[in-house]
């Protein structure tokens, strides 16, 4: 049994997307309730402050099921047919269809089917591991850098980012680095956590009334996500940093770009799904 994960050093941080100081109390969680999430009282993020400090001990604590590597890999077919709908309708947007560059790439499976729409491909993967992996599996060149330290003058019709900004401590010099990357007209695509579900509104609902705790069983384990990117803060985050918003909606996993007609409602009209993707295209 891993042993309790318990932080050497805490800072208190402004808030990522607009280093505001003014917040307030929005939730406390772990199994001690260590752990806090703050609203930022300009833009709106839900962030972590006080947080363990973004160092080896924390990347080591929070991640270490995402390094751990299987040199047998199966691409699931599930995972691929999710990829395959958010492919198909992506380039609906990206009409060039150049070149793909997919950041967070872990084992290659968003790489996988894109392979069969684009003429380039490339990811960005920080874990050796899963970098090589992805490589002798499918031919493809991993860059392995932070995504904001990436030098090279090449460009991409289309940045895809899925669940992996909301781990980072720096989303400003992410999104200003794919504006850099991104060729004249091409697209941006991000899919994040929503906070504000309608399943994560009423369990901080029922938690506020006294009927849930909102205690962790396993005492290892630490908040991976810096902050909870919803969609009326990432509005904010896309505007101030020179991006229009094309179009987004909220998703689940069983209808990845919601196309039922069910989902028309839940995720296109209201809004409230557990997932949300953006797409986005530099202003002009």
């Amino acid at each position: 049994m891993r042993p309790p994960y318990n932080p050497k050093v805490w800072e208190d941080v402004n808030c990522p997307f607009c280093n505001s100081e003014k917040k307030k109390l929005y939730e406390k969680f772990g199994d001690r309730l260590q752990y806090t999430y703050v609203k930022c009282q300009q833009c709106k993020l839900i962030y972590h402050s006080p947080r363990p400090k973004y160092d080896k001990d924390f990347l080591e604590a929070a991640y270490e099921k995402y390094f751990v590597f299987d040199p047998n890999y199966e691409y699931a077919e599930k995972e691929l047919w999710e990829f395959r709908e958010e492919i198909h309708e992506m380039i609906g947007f990206d009409k060039a269809q150049s070149s793909i560059l997919d950041v967070g790439s872990c084992m290659g499976s968003f790489i996988k089917v894109a392979k069969d729409v684009y003429r380039e491909v490339e990811g960005v993967e920080i874990s050796e591991n899963m970098a090589s992996f992805t490589e002798q599996k499918l031919g493809v060149r991993i860059i392995r850098k932070q995504f904001e330290s990436i030098e090279h003058k090449k460009k991409y019709s289309c940045i895809h980012m899925s669940h992996v900004i909301e781990h980072i401590p720096n989303p400003n010099e992410w999104m200003h680095k794919a504006g850099e990357l991104l060729e004249k007209d091409g697209i941006l695509v991000i899919c994040i956590p929503n906070i504000h579900s309608l399943a994560r509104e009423i369990k901080i609902f029922l938690k506020r009334i006294g009927l849930r705790t909102g205690r962790w069983e396993d005492s290892w384990r630490t908040p991976d996500h810096l902050f909870e990117p919803a969609i009326g803060s990432m509005k904010y985050l896309c505007k101030k940093n020179g991006f229009d918003i094309i179009n987004y909606y909220t998703y689940s996993r069983k209808d990845p770009v919601s196309r039922k007609i069910l989902s028309q409602l839940i995720h296109k009209r209201l809004r409230i799904g557990s997932n949300v993707r953006f797409y986005l295209r530099k202003t002009q």
